[in-house]
């Protein structure tokens, strides 16, 4: 994805931004009377005698009158914390009842719906139900990151004020971070029952075209055909354009999104690319957060051929292209792949859209979430002391050499490597993981012999000659070579170039816009390593503020080594490279 060139220096990712939303930042400091309460439950019987209690709680709750001036709520949070914590962890249970308390108070307050802290813990038991039961602690996906899902009863008369609200919320003592989104259950029932259905004209078309072939077979010998042998009898006498806007409901859906995910976060419309949102969600289907990418598309009109074909175009569309990067992540299965899960395209009023269903891919780290590489190396990385970094390096660039090992062999070259395209997060070892993304430049080579679910591997003669003809300007300034080109000839030569830019990177990143790193590698690029070193640490001096005070780029010569050979294409095997990050 096309994200902003500039290492956010904010704590927290504000380019997630929502009018309908409620961001509050707060220090908020451990409650004593939940601390003592924890003490209390479990000095009573331990964790089994207070899910009893709870359970006869909530039994009685919902026999009697009061519940009927409730709404269900559900409460969808992400946990954030430098060292590794359990899904099974009691305390976390507690802290979690906690933070949907302490959310709906800070909500309320600046709501003005109640005045403060006091009044909340008096009108609490009145305003707001939790039972144990319903609430679930779990992972995210394949990751080791944490979610938690908890189903609140909130009173009626602060309902429309919790309803599509986020808040982050920090605990300072637990070393913690809860990012907690509200959502009515009950409002959303009452849209999903008397909102229409928006209706494409181009269906509509279609619909009455079989209405009136009902009508015509009624009148003759098949009126006693069931409504299914109708239906086949009009597939085979349309003609075979209109058998393909028959066939196209089979994939081109009708308010899916909005019917199946809650919002948890979004871009805004104007910050990426023309057409393009990420948007963070939760499905309730299987309790999980995914990341959603959406595509406008610029046809009136989606075929078959712009879907399904696998033939290799000289030429191609933006939407072909679009419609491409899906093809290409749905065959690829790897840990260090992002993985999509799902992919559809809509028919809007705007016109059609694509969506891709993907791992929702965050570091939570507890003082900056990051989501790419390059955010991660500026936050994590430069303030690390030489032998820690190191190590981190070698693991990351094993990985991302894994990743990229891996869709070589099935002739698929990425054709835009750099750090903002590869996604950072924990996995389920709680280890850091790194995932190869956005492959909306890359290209399949074999596309024109071979089906879009292969998995057949490339022989090592094939895989050392892939290689694949740009019909576009690929890749980004600083990373791309000259093959990135329009009808130059792109290989794998040329993503490990981009791999070298992505190394100097790692050792050290800039912040800010992309001038100084550019001006960083390009220097780099023409130059002996001997004589940038002192260079090169005048600049970080001068621009980079959160390296470790020990830093000097001469620890890390033979890192630098390595970049080079890739900048000047002397390394030219997976294997080779491989062994020379295992050494260090």
């Amino acid at each position: 994805m096309n994200q902003s060139e500039n290492v956010n220096k904010q704590e927290d990712d504000q380019r997630f931004t929502d009018e309908d939303q409620t961001f509050i930042n707060e220090q908020t400091d451990d409650d004593k009377r939940f601390s003592n309460t924890v003490v209390d439950r479990q000095e009573q019987g331990g964790l089994e005698a207070l899910l009893e209690l709870d359970y006869r709680n909530k039994q009685e709750f919902l026999s009697s009158e009061e519940k009927s001036i409730f709404s269900e709520f559900i409460v969808i949070c992400q946990i954030r914390k430098d060292k590794y914590i359990s899904e099974q962890d009691p305390h976390l249970q507690f802290l979690m009842e906690k933070a949907v308390y302490k959310g709906v108070q800070k909500i309320l307050i600046k709501a003005q719906k109640i005045q403060d802290k006091e009044q909340w813990q008096k009108e609490q038991q009145r305003l707001m139900r939790l039972f144990y039961s319903d609430m679930n602690i779990g992972y995210i996906t394949s990751t080791g990151q944490l979610k938690s899902t908890v189903f609140i009863y909130v009173h009626q008369s602060i309902a429309n004020s919790l309803d599509n609200r986020q808040i982050n919320l920090n605990f300072n003592k637990e070393d913690l971070k809860i990012i907690a989104n509200y959502f009515s259950i009950d409002e959303r029932n009452k849209s999903s029952k008397s909102s229409p259905e928006f209706t494409s004209p181009i269906l509509t078309k279609e619909k009455s075209e079989k209405e009136q072939f009902k009508q015509n077979s009624a009148g003759s010998k098949t009126i006693s055909q069931n409504e299914g042998e109708v239906e086949n009898q009009m597939k085979k006498s349309l003609p075979l354009c209109h058998q393909s806007n028959w066939l196209k409901q089979e994939f081109i859906k009708k308010d899916y999104f909005k019917k199946q995910f809650l919002i948890l976060q979004k871009t805004n419309e104007n910050e990426l690319k023309s057409g393009v949102q990420i948007f963070f969600v939760y499905r309730i289907k299987d309790d999980q957060i995914y990341a959603v990418k959406k595509s406008q598309l610029a046809s009136n009109v989606i075929s078959f051929f712009d879907v399904f074909s696998t033939v290799n175009l000289s030429e191609i569309t933006n939407d072909q292209r679009k419609i491409r990067e899906a093809k290409i992540l749905s065959k690829l299965n790897h840990p260090n792949v992002l993985t999509l899960y799902d992919w559809w395209i809509e028919e809007e009023e705007s016109g059609y859209s694509l969506y891709l269903m993907s791992e929702f891919c965050s570091y939570p780290g507890l003082k900056h979430q990051t989501n790419d590489l390059l955010n991660y190396a500026y936050y994590y990385l430069n303030p690390m002391n030489c032998k820690e970094k190191i190590e981190q390096i070698k693991t990351i660039m094993l990985q991302i050499m894994d990743g990229l090992e891996y869709i070589h062999k099935r002739g698929i070259v990425h054709r835009d490597l750099k750090p903002e395209n590869i996604f950072v997060t924990y996995g389920i070892d709680c280890q850091l993981q790194v995932m190869l993304a956005d492959f909306d430049q890359g290209k399949d080579v074999r596309e024109s012999k071979l089906s879009i679910i292969t998995d057949e591997k490339l022989n090592d003669k094939d895989l050392n000659s892939i290689k694949s003809r740009n019909t576009i300007n690929s890749g980004t300034s600083g990373y791309a070579t000259a093959n990135s080109q329009i009808n130059k000839e792109y290989d794998k030569m040329d993503e490990f170039y981009a791999l070298g830019v992505t190394l100097l990177h790692l050792i050290l990143a800039f912040p800010g816009e992309p001038k100084n790193r550019n001006l960083y590698t390009n220097t780099f690029a023409i130059s002996d390593i001997s004589d940038v070193l002192l260079l090169f640490d005048s600049w970080a001096v001068k621009l980079v503020k959160n390296k470790h005070p020990e830093f000097n780029f001469q620890q890390y010569f033979h890192l630098m080594e390595l970049a080079k050979a890739l900048l000047e294409k002397k390394v030219k095997e997976h294997d080779h490279i491989r062994k020379i990050i295992q050494s260090w």
